[in-house]
This record gives structure tokens, sequence and C-alpha cells, in this order.
């Protein structure tokens, strides 16, 4: 599947701001349980995370917004694409039932000129010829 340009955007930008936000965040905690150090300076590591969180969230929610708009789009499309698909395949389905309906029609006329021929009511197209020789 083709990838669009917002697509490798949240790819290339998106996951990794969330991920090393999430990764900072588990580190905070993790660090806050082993030393107490971070406990006592916990407003200083909050204030931290939201530095980091803040642009962080408005970049993600815009991309994410962006993301979606696409996606949606793409959803929109479908039924038509659905539709163009069943088209083809009745317009595919009514060819096949005409030529064959032209075949069993040229069949029963090449049968009906074959007894005519052997019953001596017309020549042969190809005695015709040799006649003409």
């Amino acid at each position: 599947m083709n990838k669009s340009f917002n697509d490798k955007m949240m790819l290339l930008i998106g996951v990794p701001i969330v991920l090393s936000w999430v990764a900072f965040a588990c580190l905070v905690i993790y660090s806050g349980l082993q030393d107490d150090k971070v406990i006592n300076d916990i407003d200083g590591y909050a204030t931290l995370l939201a530095i980091i969180g803040g642009p962080a969230l408005l970049i993600v929610t815009s991309m994410l917004e962006l993301w979606k708009s696409e996606q949606q789009g793409e959803i929109n499309l479908h039924p038509d694409l659905v539709m163009q698909n069943q088209n083809i395949a009745n317009l595919r389905a009514e060819h096949d039932r005409l030529m064959a309906l032209k075949e069993l029609e040229h069949r029963n006329l090449m049968d009906a000129e074959e007894r005519r021929v052997n019953l001596g009511i017309m020549t042969s197209p190809v005695e015709e010829i040799l006649e003409d020789e």
C-alpha cells in the first residue's frame, strides 16, 4: 500500500515524539520510585514533562487531525470504488451472457446448414468452390 505524506509524517515525527515523551515520563516515575531526590523535586520534573509535553501535544494533535481527515477521505471514497467494481462485474457478466448467446445462435445456424447440406437441400460451400474450378 502506498503511504501518503501524512502517513510518513506521522511515522517520522508523531511516533518518536509520543514515544520519547512516554519514555521520559516512565523514567521520571521509575526514578521517583528509586530515589527520594526525584520525589523531593517532583515539581521540577513535572514542569520539565509539561515543557516537553505541551508542544508535543499541539504538534501531535494537529498531525492527528490532518491524518484523520485524510483517512476519512479514503473511507468516503470506498463506497464509490465498490460501486464502480460492481458495475464492472455486472457489465462483464452481461458481456459474457451475450457472447454465450451469440455462440449458441451461431452453433445452431451451423447445425441447421449442415443438416440442409446432408439432406441435399443446399450444397456445401466447399463443393461450390470445387465446382467453380
